[in-house]
């Protein structure tokens, strides 16, 4: 299988946010003032932050546990790859190598961010997905920084309180640390 560099662009993970509306990946082309922000869920967003380093699990997520699923059949991911939008849902492929052979697995792009951080892999964009689908994108300032950690500490409070609630002390027992994270200070 080719990959058709031109019809892509490179993008970075920018931020990993929470808005009114639910936790936002926004993944930024270096130089653009631009970003495509894609709703995910809190477990993906949790699975995000942490390969971008902001903590471990005691236990392998399921995005660790893949990876050295894949590790141990001598395959990696090269690339993830942002395609498509159709109705407000975005479209990723993960693209994976194994003796020099390349296979694209449908994925939600949640996943394909979360398995392209944990191997270095570069994250694509289509173009015309990002012409279509970026928005204008600066640099938060601190005072919106406090913004969005205060929100995050309310949702995931709520959050911890109905796991205690419903007797889901795994889930509990990891919001609770998440919580302290961001009651401390990390990001």
């Amino acid at each position: 299988m080719s990959f058709d560099a031109w019809k892509f662009t490179e993008a970075k993970v920018e931020a990993l946010t929470l808005s009114n509306a639910g936790f936002m990946v926004l993944l930024r082309v270096h130089g653009a003032h631009k970003a495509l922000p894609i709703f995910i869920g809190a477990p993906e967003a949790h699975a995000i932050a942490q390969a971008l380093g902001d903590g471990g699990f005691p236990r392998p997520l399921t995005h660790d546990l893949f990876k050295t699923c894949l590790e141990e059949m001598g395959a990696e991911v090269v690339r993830a790859l942002i395609t498509e939008a159709q109705e407000g849902t975005f479209y990723a492929r993960l693209v994976i190598s194994r003796d020099g052979e390349e296979v694209e697995l449908d994925s939600r792009p949640s996943d394909a961010i979360n398995m392209a951080l944990r191997f270095s892999a570069p994250i694509f964009i289509d173009q015309e997905l990002w012409e279509q689908a970026a928005v204008p994108f600066d640099q938060q300032d601190s005072s919106d920084e406090e913004t969005l950690r205060h929100d995050a500490i309310e949702q995931i409070q709520k959050r911890l309180s109905s796991a205690v609630d419903e007797e889901h002390y795994e889930e509990a027992a990891k919001l609770r640390d998440e919580l302290r994270r961001l009651q401390t200070g990390g990001n």
